[in-house]
């Protein structure tokens, strides 16, 4: 530990805490000064609004935990050989772009062009509203549920299972009363990043939410309007949602039990016949629900083929791709002093700057990005620069946390051991620590890097004139040029698929 006790192991870290507390905390949460300002009111379009967003946003949840946690088990426990595939499918809508994605499900089951045609109906399945938000809502977070869910049931001691099994116990039983508080703590992580990012997205809702509104898209609305003191109100309650949120889930992570001691041994054990049928519908909501609506935006280009760039569409992926990668950079110069002073705790900071790195990661997004141009604009008057800075907060934490967590897995002894060996402290670091990190640094930088170039709500929240390659999609959209949107979703899908490509492998190479 000798090289971050010294001044430059000092200054390393201290440039990391300046940075993430002025550029990434503090500007992202300012919008919660205007709760103390007499000119914010609420509004009955308001409160509809924040209402309407918590209803769906507590329905997908409910959704995705029925039909995760089965997906979750089979990743973890399944032998069949149709598993890798699922594996492989299933974090295609987490790295999609939303804008693409949401132009996806809209003509998936909103439009004449997808299941509707099938079904020979001169229309779309679902009209836009409800109902088309809750299904783009329950494509983009499945996955979160899922894959919190798989996490928590790989680190399950098998020998409680097998003992249970071994007193006669059967499987459902055994499922109920012995795995499922094992792994509890995933789902509840699986159902507040669920909630959340329900709650949060913006660009993908504006597509096939019609004429209902909810909380991030009317934030837009209101900004745009210049109705600054509505949208504040929005925004304030928003953040502070997420905030109780985060509190009341770290409460819960820290109970250590789950009272699910009663037993039906006849009744569940008549459950185990419905094994098939469980298996078969799960299986086809995740075909037709969640997989076919996430690429059918290819299948709709290839049979209304139309090649599209212009000088607009190249600009707008230039600067989305410039944007994103000079973020990306930035971000991983910090996040890695950041994430191992919260893997070591440091100072006894790690916990404090855990849970702020997760307030910023909860924010929905538009009331981030209207936080963010609030405080920016009373220093800086170049869209641009307050463009970068908006990324750069709302990927930060994307990176912060699987380095935090890579960091975790690193004995501290190791590094104890390299220092006996005679090791400098800058070469304990570069030659030791970075290259057993690389694979966190992959994955990190994949997510911030898609991230940056997905997102949406924020950039609508803090820009009126750059075009970024997703509001250029959305804007597309609201104009009916569906041939020029589905060009250029399916860029930005080819892209998505062959960073999932790159994380894929990046995963085996660490397993393996």
């Amino acid at each position: 530990m000798r090289y971050f006790k010294n001044n430059l192991g000092n200054l390393f870290f201290s440039s990391a805490v300046i940075f993430f507390a002025a550029v990434i905390f503090l500007p992202a949460v300012y919008i919660l000064t205007y709760f103390f300002k007499t000119e914010i009111f609420v509004t009955k379009e308001i409160v509809k609004s924040i209402i309407l967003s918590f209803e769906i946003g507590l329905i997908v949840t409910f959704i995705d935990l029925i039909f995760g946690l089965p997906l979750a088990w089979s990743l973890v426990r399944s032998k069949s050989r149709f598993i890798k595939w699922l594996d492989s499918l299933i974090d295609l809508s987490l790295v999609m772009p939303t804008a693409a994605l949401g132009f996806s499900v809209y003509l998936y089951w909103g439009s004449k062009f997808g299941l509707a045609r099938l079904l020979g109906l001169e229309g779309g399945i679902f009209s836009k509203g409800p109902m088309l938000i809750i299904l783009l809502h329950v494509v983009f977070t499945l996955p979160y549920m899922a894959r919190s869910i798989a996490a928590a049931i790989a680190q399950i001691n098998l020998t409680y299972e097998q003992a249970a099994l071994t007193l006669g116990a059967n499987p459902f039983t055994i499922f109920r009363t012995i795995s499922l508080p094992l792994f509890k703590n995933g789902v509840i992580t699986g159902s507040i990043l669920s909630f959340t990012r329900s709650l949060s997205e913006t660009g993908a809702t504006m597509m096939v939410a019609g004429a209902f509104t909810t909380a991030p898209v009317l934030i837009i609305g209101l900004k745009e309007a210049g109705q600054i003191p509505q949208a504040a109100a929005v925004s304030v309650i928003l953040i502070l949602s997420a905030i109780i949120i985060l509190f009341l889930a770290k409460l819960l992570l820290k109970e250590k039990t789950i009272n699910l001691e009663k037993v039906y041994p006849v009744f569940e054990k008549s459950l185990l016949n419905l094994k098939a049928i469980k298996n078969i519908a799960v299986a086809l909501f995740f075909v037709f629900v969640v997989f076919l609506p996430t690429i059918f935006i290819v299948f709709f280009n290839l049979t209304n083929f139309y090649f599209f760039l212009n000088s607009i569409l190249f600009k707008s992926l230039i600067i989305s791709f410039a944007i994103a990668f000079l973020v990306t950079l930035v971000n991983l110069f910090f996040s890695i002093p950041l994430a191992y002073l919260i893997a070591r705790n440091r100072y006894r900071m790690g916990k404090l700057l855990d849970s702020l790195s997760e307030v910023v990661l909860l924010v929905p997004t538009s009331a981030l990005g209207l936080s963010l141009v609030l405080f920016w604009r009373q220093f800086l008057n170049q869209e641009i620069l307050i463009l970068i800075l908006t990324h750069l907060s709302f990927s930060f934490p994307l990176l912060v946390k699987p380095l935090a967590a890579a960091f975790k897995d690193i004995p501290l002894s190791l590094e104890e051991a390299s220092y006996s060996l005679g090791t400098s402290g800058k070469e304990m670091f570069i030659k030791i620590l970075l290259p057993l990190i690389k694979p966190a640094i992959i994955a990190g930088s994949i997510m911030a890097f898609m991230r940056s170039l997905s997102e949406t709500g924020a950039t609508l929240a803090v820009t009126g004139k750059i075009k970024t390659i997703p509001i250029l999609i959305v804007e597309f959209v609201e104009r009916g040029e569906f041939n020029q949107a589905a060009f250029a979703c399916v860029v930005l899908f080819i892209i998505a698929f062959a960073f999932l490509i790159i994380l894929k492998h990046n995963k085996f190479s660490k397993t393996s």
